[in-house]
């Protein structure tokens, strides 16, 4: 398989450690509940990783699918449901088109993943497919990058930071030497991790590619699926922070609901 920042899981994992997991799935059960799903029996986390919202839910109980491309990131994250004896399923599939076991009540797609669909078509594809998935008038919640952040330059976001986990450090370089083609909307740029363990230190690089996504965008490809409607918008995994303009507001995260 051709080398990408998720084909080594364990570094993407301390990578992104930063984050809160149970705190973030706190919120997604007050967000689904605000947007009228009461209780949340089954979910499905998109571009999954290391599966750590799906694992999360899999800890309260919940029936949890994540579904990836990397065969890596897979195995790593199937051997941390396995020895947790967690609820959960990883599936090797592509979110532009996968097929569930079972349809879920709530699809995610954390950590703006989404920005690797790079096409109209893609996104539109992937939509359709995550409504095919859900139960009727199901929702699908996606954390996405802040509009005012999708140009090199102009982002008021770290790209580069350091982390260590379970005596592994990572310093992380995600794209801070980017680069937009505005004919495409695609940023094409070097993501790079300095491992540390052991005494011993290596880094690797590798190309990456993510597309610029503005709301307006979102909304009309949301509307050509046909499948979803936007019920909530949030600026930050926090329902009290609403997406806007504001400093406090650094995602773009929309709650949807399938219209069927």
């Amino acid at each position: 398989m051709t080398e990408s920042p998720y084909s080594r899981p364990q570094a993407y994992d301390v990578a992104f450690s930063f984050r809160d997991y149970s705190k973030a799935v706190d919120f997604l059960t007050e967000a689904s509940s605000l947007a009228g799903l009461r209780e949340i029996k089954s979910i499905v986390e998109l571009g999954c990783g290391p599966a750590q919202y799906a694992r999360e839910f899999g800890r309260r109980g919940i029936n949890a699918f994540g579904i990836d491309l990397s065969s890596e990131m897979i195995s790593y994250a199937t051997d941390l449901s396995t020895k947790g004896k967690l609820p959960c399923r990883i599936i090797q599939a592509d979110m532009r088109s996968f097929v569930l076991p079972e349809k879920v009540d709530l699809a995610i797609c954390m950590m703006a993943t989404i920005h690797i669909l790079l096409t109209n078509e893609d996104m539109v594809s992937h939509l359709r497919s995550v409504a095919d998935n859900l139960k009727p008038h199901g929702y699908y919640f996606i954390e996405m990058t802040h509009p005012r952040d999708i140009f090199p330059g102009n982002s008021g976001v770290e790209n580069k930071w350091e982390l260590e986990k379970d005596g592994i450090t990572v310093v992380t370089d995600w794209g801070t030497n980017s680069a937009l083609d505005v004919t495409t909307e695609i940023n094409t740029g070097t993501v790079s991790y300095i491992i540390t363990q052991n005494g011993e230190t290596e880094k690797i690089k590798f190309s990456e590619k993510w597309r610029a996504i503005s709301f307006g965008l979102m909304k009309a490809l949301i509307e050509l699926s046909g499948r979803f409607e936007i019920v909530a918008s949030y600026g930050d995994l926090d329902v009290k922070i609403p997406f806007n303009n504001d400093k406090k507001a650094w995602r773009m995260a929309l709650m949807l609901r399938k219209t069927e």
